[in-house]
């Protein structure tokens, strides 16, 4: 048989549980609150350096594929142009000139850029620096200059 006392011990435990999960919802509200009004600076130069990580990752993922290379040797400057309009967000323009070892412009013929040249006319544009050695085993260098800017 239970007694009177018994029975109250379960009861307790019971609020405290209760009790536990209220304490924590008014935590996620007030968190979820606070991040409402919470801004995050928007700073030029934080821009710059976060479109220079997008730029060098978006290089490197497509020389990771073994892309960037192909891209360059068969002189595919149409396909290089357009990897890089999908692999970059859709407010980011951009203008990548192709060097060789002696700093002469392999692309004019056909310029890699996406938006107009007053929009790199900002004062705040990330640049990025990217070298591809050769294709397949040819040593044949390549230096990329990559110019970033959100418009």
């Amino acid at each position: 048989m239970r007694t009177e006392k018994s029975r109250g011990k379960g009861r307790k435990g019971q609020m405290r549980i209760i009790e536990a999960l209220l304490a924590s919802f008014l935590i996620l509200f007030a968190i979820a609150f606070v991040n409402l009004f919470a801004l995050t600076p928007t700073s030029q130069t934080y821009e710059a350096s976060e479109l220079e990580k997008v730029g060098f990752n978006v290089l490197h993922d497509l020389d990771e594929q073994s892309l960037l290379e192909r891209y360059i040797q068969y002189r595919e400057w149409a396909n290089f142009t357009a990897a890089l309009t999908v692999s970059l967000p859709t407010d980011v323009y951009f203008n990548l000139t192709v060097y060789d070892l002696n700093w002469r412009v392999v692309n004019t013929a056909a310029p890699i850029s996406y938006g107009t040249a007053q929009v790199f006319s900002s004062s705040f544009v990330a640049s990025v620096v990217y070298i591809v050695p050769g294709y397949q085993g040819v040593y044949s260098p390549k230096i990329l200059v990559l110019q970033l800017v959100r418009g």
